[in-house]
């Protein structure tokens, strides 16, 4: 029987009314439904489990594409998705079916038994279920929301990582990066290793350190175990036992270079896995990053610009990543820079866009079919002071179209939110 998208999303959209928050942080109902299915956690083997602010996702995808280098087959679950829920499930190396996605839901919909359950909670379980049931040589999962009382917190894996940790979601994690640093600490268990990536705030590498110290983990630290640097037009990653000098990356961000060195400590702490042939035969600049300072090239936005203009991407929405974002376009040959931006009302625009200097416009924009939008007047109102020549555009096409009018040489940035970056995908 063939499955519609239309089918997936109703069965979607039925998981949301078992709670009446979208986000209410706990373990307890995890483990409850989890118990009910056997506990399918505790049979997956060799879970690396990933963490941090920004980073998380990039550093995951380059440690997926070196073990499957290695011919290591992957389960891995991510989130958010982009363009369909399907993405936050990939059974071994495969993003899954409507079919699969659709009778694995519903039988932990049906084992749940309208118990109060967050999305987040559910749809977890249901990646355990799934990776239990078709084992895989490594299990790569990415945390949703800080990591302590996050749902993919219900095991112990093989290794723990950590990218690097920023201010964002203070109003469930805290509004000290101490705090933030505490909650994402809480994915290190006991004598497990824990690589921890490079962190802009010192505060929070303390907090690391001192709390992996506290139960016994293994650290293996950025800056103190292992670097990466740049020479010249190469890289060169360090630790005690390897020294590798390889290609700089040609057209990922500059910001990129930490999560690949997170990923290189990460796999060298694997046993058999092959590194140094993987960049020596520069694999590490083929790994994509949807929505991760992505250039658009064959979207239909680029219909609507010059062939002087640029266009990019980016599903950014804190100061640190937007900081990161603007040292990339500065790394960039010299442009005028226009943004397109639309952020939820849960974030800080006005600290975001302080991260951009030269800015020559900003159009914003309501995120289509996003219910949380900052709609695009008010989001105008909330950043016109960092730039003169500030719009509410009706929507992206017509943000396009106007830059591309007024700058038909600009480099375009379309940032502020992975929702949007969605939206804009959806339309390769």
């Amino acid at each position: 029987m063939t499955i519609s998208d239309d089918s997936v999303n109703a069965l979607l959209d039925s998981l949301l009314e078992l709670h009446p928050k979208k986000i209410d942080l706990s373990l307890d109902r995890s483990f409850a439904l989890l118990n009910k299915l056997g506990n399918p956690q505790d049979k997956i083997e060799n879970i690396i489990h990933f963490a941090g602010t920004n980073g998380k996702f990039s550093t995951l995808n380059f440690v997926k594409e070196i073990l499957k280098y290695n011919q290591k087959s992957i389960n891995a679950y991510i989130s958010p998705h982009l363009v369909k829920f399907n993405e936050r499930f990939e059974i071994q190396d495969q993003i899954i079916s409507n079919e699969t996605l659709h009778k694995t839901l519903s039988d932990v919909k049906d084992t749940n038994n309208l118990d109060p359950i967050t999305f987040f909670e559910i749809t977890s379980a249901g990646f355990f279920k799934l990776a239990a049931e078709h084992s895989s040589d490594y299990t790569l999962l990415e945390t949703g929301l800080g990591g302590r009382l996050d749902s993919s917190n219900v095991m112990t894996p093989l290794i723990s990582v950590i990218a690097s940790i920023s201010h964002d979601h203070h109003d469930f994690l805290g509004d000290t990066i101490e705090k933030i640093a505490a909650e994402k600490a809480g994915i290190i268990k006991k004598n497990v290793p824990v690589v921890i990536g490079y962190q802009p705030f010192n505060e929070a590498r303390r907090v690391l350190l001192e709390y992996a110290e506290s139960i016994e983990a293994p650290t293996f630290m950025y800056d103190q175990d292992y670097t990466m640097n740049k020479d010249e037009d190469h890289l060169v990653y360090e630790d005690e036992k390897h020294k590798i000098r390889f290609e700089n990356l040609s057209h990922h961000g500059e910001f990129q270079i930490k999560n690949l060195g997170l990923a290189i400590a990460t796999c060298f702490q694997l046993e058999d896995i092959n590194i140094h042939s993987f960049l020596e035969n520069n694999l590490h600049q083929k790994v994509y990053f949807p929505g991760r300072f992505e250039k658009l090239e064959n979207n239909t936005l680029n219909n609507l610009i010059s062939e002087q203009n640029e266009l990019y991407l980016d599903g950014s929405h804190n100061p640190d990543a937007a900081a990161n974002i603007n040292e990339a376009l500065r790394s960039l040959s010299e442009k005028k820079l226009c943004i397109i931006i639309g952020m939820l009302n849960t974030k800080d625009p006005r600290e975001y866009i302080q991260q951009f200097s030269d800015i020559e416009s900003i159009h914003t924009i309501s995120i289509p079919g996003e219910e949380n939008t900052l709609d695009s007047l008010t989001l105008k109102d909330m950043v016109h002071d960092q730039c003169q020549n500030t719009y509410a555009s009706e929507n992206i096409e017509s943000a396009v179209q106007d830059i591309a009018s007024k700058n038909p040489d600009a480099r375009i940035l379309i940032c502020g939110s992975l929702y949007l970056a969605g939206q804009v995908l959806k339309n390769n």
